[in-house]
């Protein structure tokens, strides 16, 4: 087998076939020598099996970022039902989608003991009181480059958030919450693929889509 045979126009895409004869020829030239071409060749050979697989492995790596996204997010939707009902709190996660405002495409975890009390400011900082819980911001586009959170809702810098109440429903008003009518949708940069987490309001289950 001669290394034209591995470069002619019909093979020049990196295979699964070129790969095994590839690795089968180069052992042979420690017995009989190499010339300067055949060493080029082999080199650019390698060259182009490589390359071609980087578009492949970026592919992969955005796939593995974008689902990994979409579970922490709705684990973390989850936990605050989870923490509304074992608590007797109310429990929500609040944030702003990518569209702008100082806390643009991040959310955060907030917990208020009744109805009574407001719910935190996006300004307070991370803690627990008497009365409130706020967790540290979720900077997605930080943790999972490319990804971003879009809640449908109009204006320049929607909010987003779903709240629990200790019976485990969607608290209400529903105002800007995304649930079934208004999903919070994230966003693969990329490509553009999306997916929906929404919250049922009438039994606060959390669904993917």
């Amino acid at each position: 087998m001669r290394i034209r045979d591995l470069i002619t126009k019909e093979n020049l895409l990196a295979t699964p076939q070129n790969w095994t004869r590839l690795r089968r020829w180069i052992p042979q030239l420690g017995n009989r020598g190499v010339t300067a071409l055949e060493l080029v060749a082999a080199v650019a050979l390698t060259a182009i099996a490589v390359g071609s697989a980087v578009p492949t492995l970026m592919t992969s790596v955005d796939n593995a970022r974008f689902n990994a996204a979409v579970q922490q997010i709705t684990a973390d939707i989850r936990l605050a039902r989870s923490k509304a009902v074992t608590t007797g709190w109310e429990y929500r996660i609040h944030g702003r989608d990518r569209r702008g405002g100082a806390n643009a495409n991040q959310y955060r975890l907030e917990g208020r003991r009744t109805t009574g009390i407001t719910w935190p400011a996006e300004a307070d900082p991370a803690g627990q009181t008497a009365d409130w819980y706020v967790g540290p911001w979720v900077r997605i586009g930080v943790i999972y480059p490319g990804i971003q959170l879009d809640n449908s809702a109009i204006g320049e810098a929607p909010p987003l958030y779903a709240g629990f109440d200790r019976s485990g429903r969607l608290c209400t008003p529903l105002t800007q919450c995304f649930n079934g009518v208004n999903p919070l949708i994230i966003t693969k940069e990329s490509s553009g693929q999306t997916r929906q987490i929404s919250v049922a309001p009438a039994t606060g289950a959390v669904r993917v889509q």
